[in-house]
């Protein structure tokens, strides 16, 4: 099976060798405003379709803390209370929260789940066609900051100013992915493959007789840009553009750079490759935002890898990405 990553998802069946004990069964549950898709090998179909249906009841679950579109989830309570003191936090909240400001250190801040009232003043903005007014943007660059989020060994947490906000869209769906993988790895998977909205994905063993997971990567133009086979490892791709809008003549994305308060206006995609889709995720934003300088960063990540694929121009790897990957590129058409 070729899993094509990237603003589009393509899905394309290879014939598999024919095997008398094992199976694949696949199923696609829409979860946190996307599509999951868990294909797992396994001698007993019923067996692993309870499974799925087991990784589905957990995402549902996180979604229900994670979702910032649902006032009464974990994270808008938490919103809510912000620069009012701490709250005791779900495990999975604190957790993935602890798991953020760790990354926005190793980013130097390029990543950072407190940027949320950043990501609603431009999105409210460009949706009617304007610019945020400098005031607005001044005012809101202050509440972000991931010095700001406070969290102790109690449980709790802390924003520490008023109408601060955590925004778990970067990261959220790549955490969701690795409690999904726990969950089949404890449960006895050794071949399955999580593809959650095409942009994070795990990877466990490999379909049989396969060397890997065959995972297309797509350049900014939706086109095939070559081939990667993953195991035993996670993978993520974002892109500047996966929603713009035009103002003035000019196009801005979705991603928001933490740093200068700023979306992006250059067209560019990075895809990582490390042990877990949390990180995974969390690293691509940075790659995205700074594009080739940002791959230093691979170094500083244990087994961690990428490529940075510019609007035009090369792709840019990390040292060892086309080697650890099994890279196969793609001519263009």
């Amino acid at each position: 099976m070729r899993i094509l990553t990237g603003l589009l998802i393509l899905f394309c069946l290879l014939p598999a060798p024919a095997y008398s004990s094992l199976h694949e069964v696949r199923e696609v549950h829409y979860q946190m405003g996307t599509f999951l898709e868990i294909t797992l090998w396994q001698s007993e179909d019923e067996q692993a379709k309870q499974l799925i249906r087991q990784a589905v009841g957990k995402v549902h679950r996180l979604e229900e803390i994670l979702s910032n579109f649902d006032p009464e989830s974990a994270v808008s309570r938490f919103n809510q209370r912000a620069g009012n003191g701490k709250i005791i936090l779900p495990p999975e909240l604190y957790d993935l929260l602890k798991i953020a400001l760790e990354f926005s250190t190793k980013t130097a801040g390029y990543f950072d789940v407190t940027v949320g009232p950043l990501v609603q003043l431009w999105k409210e903005s460009l949706s009617i066609g304007l610019l945020p007014s400098r005031e607005a943007l001044a005012k809101t660059r202050r509440l972000v900051g991931h010095e700001k989020l406070k969290l102790d060994d109690s449980g709790a947490a802390e924003l520490l100013a008023p109408e601060m906000k955590i925004d778990l869209g970067g990261i959220g769906k790549g955490y969701a992915v690795d409690r999904v993988a726990d969950l089949l790895k404890a449960a006895g998977v050794i071949s399955g493959l999580i593809n959650f909205g095409g942009s994070s994905i795990y990877a466990i063993g490999s379909p049989p007789g396969q060397q890997g997971w065959e995972i297309g990567l797509q350049g900014t133009d939706g086109k095939l840009r070559g081939l990667t086979y993953l195991r035993d490892m996670a993978l993520s791709t974002s892109g500047s553009m996966g929603h713009s809008w035009m103002v003035g003549g000019k196009r801005y994305g979705h991603l928001i750079n933490p740093k200068n308060g700023m979306p992006m206006t250059q067209v560019r995609m990075a895809t990582a490759i490390t042990p877990t889709a949390t990180a995974a995720e969390a690293l691509t934003k940075p790659l995205v935002i700074l594009g080739r300088s940002a791959l230093s960063m691979t170094k500083e990540l244990p087994q961690t890898e990428a490529v940075v694929i510019p609007e035009h121009g090369p792709m840019f790897f990390s040292s060892e990405f086309r080697s650890k990957s099994l890279w196969r590129e793609v001519p263009a058409s």
